[in-house]
């Protein structure tokens, strides 16, 4: 009778033996597993995509030669297309992930985190209880003011960028008015108002970004500079401004708490939605958007349309979200 020889099955599964080279390949390449971070949640990222593909069509509008009426109709789509409570609340939320991005803001995280056990809390529990209790905790840590100053100055510089395309639209206006094309009669102004929410409703809700985020002792950073167009960066050179108005505080403070949630994956839905938000630069935004369909209204050629896009598709923006830098109203 022949012997039949029973081979013992693998303990490793396929899934195991992948995850096993990848990590040898890590290891290989000389990158530390712990350097490769993914939230848990990625909400805080989603919410400024708002804000971020306001600045891609600013770019992308900014590209564009005036040398035809098409210039002003495809800014009018693109810049009456935004939400205004949206763009509010995406700017929030791409300010707490510039603070987040922060090295010195990073290791007072990284430091906090370190602290060892008290009545049963570890560190990380400790931050969290203390953020709950004072909203302003988080300004008086280690790096805090670092992380406000980057976020001053990016926005600042963000609105620099925004407005001197809104001034660039305004100047067209007057040299467009010497153009036969730029005085050239255009569809009815309703006709145009419906034309921009149209493609409101058909454009894609923006997504999470492709960031490389990185992880260092447990700390997460968003990495910015790793995707196009997402960069603290983005903007014109401007000084940086201050915190000058009432509640201009309590605002920096949600975007400091955002960003240590962020940084300490503690983030979910609910809690970005309670923080992400800014009701000033909510109302504000709204009347500008209000305010740029009535200038349109009343618009019957491309130079006046342009006029509009400057004072109110534009300028009106960077007032609207610099006001906490105190470079808006």
């Amino acid at each position: 009778m022949s012997r039949i020889v029973m081979r013992r099955r693998s303990r490793f599964s396929p899934r195991i033996v992948v995850f096993t080279a990848v990590i040898a390949g890590f290891a290989a390449t000389g990158v530390s597993a712990d350097t490769l971070a993914q939230p848990k949640d990625d909400s805080l990222e989603r919410t400024a995509a708002s804000y971020v593909q306001y600045r891609e069509d600013v770019a992308a509008i900014e590209a564009m030669p005036f040398n035809n009426a098409n210039v002003t109709r495809e800014a009018h789509r693109r810049l009456g297309a935004h939400n205004p409570k949206a763009l509010s609340n995406g700017w929030v939320a791409y300010a707490a992930l510039v603070a987040a991005d922060t090295p010195e803001f990073k290791e007072a995280i990284k430091d906090a985190m370190k602290k060892r056990k008290k009545r049963g809390m570890t560190g990380k529990d400790q931050l969290l209880s203390n953020i709950a209790q004072d909203p302003g905790f988080i300004r008086s840590m280690d790096g805090a003011d670092e992380a406000v100053a980057a976020v001053l100055a990016m926005t600042a510089s963000d609105g620099a960028r925004i407005t001197a395309l809104g001034e660039t639209f305004k100047a067209q206006a007057y040299a467009m008015q010497k153009t036969k094309w730029g005085k050239q009669r255009i569809a009815a102004s309703q006709k145009r108002i419906s034309e921009a929410d149209a493609y409101s409703k058909k454009r894609a809700t923006p997504g999470a970004p492709d960031l490389t985020r990185s992880s260092d002792g447990g700390v997460i950073a968003p990495s910015l500079a790793s995707a196009a167009t997402w960069g603290s960066d983005w903007g014109e050179q401007a000084p940086a401004g201050r915190m000058r108005q009432a509640n201009a505080k309590a605002v920096m403070d949600r975007i400091l708490n955002l960003a240590a949630r962020y940084s300490t994956d503690t983030l979910n839905p609910k809690i970005v939605k309670v923080y992400a938000t800014d009701r000033k630069s909510e109302q504000c935004l709204g009347m500008a958007k209000l305010t740029l369909n009535q200038c349109i209204a009343a618009t019957r050629t491309p130079y006046e349309e342009a006029f509009c896009l400057g004072e109110h598709g534009l300028n009106d923006i960077s007032t609207c979200t610099g006001w906490v830098g105190g470079t808006g109203s």
